[in-house]
């Protein structure tokens, strides 16, 4: 294979970043580097694989630190390497450093993806560099020391346990919502699921046996979730036994390290595709632009302002499309929300009804009651966990 320019070398770091958003940097195999802009942040630990880049020869290494920032590192034979990142993956809420504002402002300016993605950007950026196919067992895969062991709450006092039991439902309520209405970048870059143990101890002498058995419940409640969002049964199942076949494979937890978030982003995304096939962008942008907005005052004026279409058109076409008028569609989804909030939580109506933007609690309860049948009280009475 014939030697890249400096030329090329930079033009190819600029195009990716240009076309995903990752940082980009190069390292000539005797240590030199290139300008190319813009140049990555440095993250504020200090991290050794910043300051020396592993020695890949021939094959992609994908890196990850158990905050929840990635590199990928990527050979130009005989050359030197590229290196993407750092960028942010799916899983991260960075509790130990969030209230650190150079941490803060570190993580605010990362590209948020996924490891999916960054497999797919190694396979492309090999094929453009050596012409030839890269098989997805060739991409070697570190990361930092394991997470400690953490008490599962069958090992704590019952009122301790009984509040984790309790933010488990709720999370998990959560969850549904947002893979069945197709919000895999709520579940990619703002939420991650309870630490080991959290939901309970199964298989408790066995902590492989019970993350296996962890991970299984969350693809079985990802997958009625996304059927619920529309996807079709026979699709459902498809990806679930792929996921239930690559968790039974597992050797080690470290394996399984983020596999709760990749599963639920995964049956989202799934939810995502058949919405963008049931709707024009610009509905399904209205949509998606409600789903995230629920707790935020909304009219069809805002909503056409932030995506940037007229509001006569876009309520002609919403109406067109879903059978809803828009600001119908946002009380339903309003109420959607609210029964979740009736069912997880132990908010007053009065609560529920000033955070969903209703204008008085009797107008909640009589938009609830128009749209479910029942009245709020009567629903929480009912669906109470």
């Amino acid at each position: 294979m014939t030697s890249l320019r400096e030329e090329d070398l930079i033009q190819i770091a600029e195009n990716l970043y240009g076309t995903t958003g990752f940082f980009v940097s190069y390292q000539s195999s005797t240590g030199e580097s290139l300008d190319i802009r813009p140049v990555p942040p440095v993250h504020p630990s200090q991290l050794t694989i910043e300051q020396i880049w592993p020695d890949v020869k021939t094959k992609p290494l994908l890196y990850t630190l158990n905050d929840g920032t990635a590199y990928l590192f990527m050979p130009v034979l005989n050359q030197g390497q590229y290196r993407i990142g750092p960028v942010l993956l799916q899983s991260a809420l960075f509790r130990a450093h969030i209230q650190d504002k150079t941490f803060h402002d570190f993580y605010k300016v990362l590209t948020r993806t996924t490891e999916n993605r960054l497999m797919h950007c190694a396979h492309f950026l090999y094929r453009l560099l050596t012409g030839e196919q890269l098989a997805a067992q060739d991409i070697q895969t570190e990361s930092e020391s394991q997470h400690p062991e953490v008490q599962i709450v069958a090992d704590v006092p019952p009122h301790t346990a009984a509040t984790a039991y309790m933010k488990a439902w709720e999370r998990e309520q959560q969850i549904i919502e947002w893979i069945s209405s197709g919000q895999s970048e709520r579940l990619a870059t703002t939420y991650s699921l309870p630490a080991y143990g959290e939901f309970g101890s199964l298989a408790r002498h066995q902590p492989l046996r019970a993350e296996k058995n962890l991970l299984l419940g969350t693809v079985l409640l990802s997958a009625r979730a996304a059927i619920r969002g529309g996807l079709e049964p026979d699709e459902a199942f498809m990806l679930s036994d792929r996921m239930i076949e690559s968790i039974e494979a597992a050797t080690s937890i470290s394996e399984l390290r983020n596999r709760h978030v990749k599963i639920t982003v995964s049956f989202a995304e799934a939810v995502k595709e058949v919405q963008e096939l049931r709707h024009s962008p610009h509905v399904l942008a209205a949509i998606r632009y409600i789903q995230q907005h629920l707790y935020e005052a909304l009219s069809v004026s805002s909503i056409s302002q932030a995506i940037h279409v007229s509001s006569n058109y876009l309520s002609v076409l919403f109406k067109e499309e879903t059978g809803l008028p828009l600001a119908r569609y946002v009380i339903r989804e309003r109420i959607r929300e609210a029964k979740r909030l009736l069912r997880s939580t132990d908010d007053s109506l009065l609560t529920i009804s000033n955070k969903l933007h209703f204008s008085s609690q009797s107008h909640f309860s009589q938009a609830f009651k128009q749209t479910t049948g029942e009245t709020p009280t009567h629903y929480r009475q009912s669906h109470r966990f």
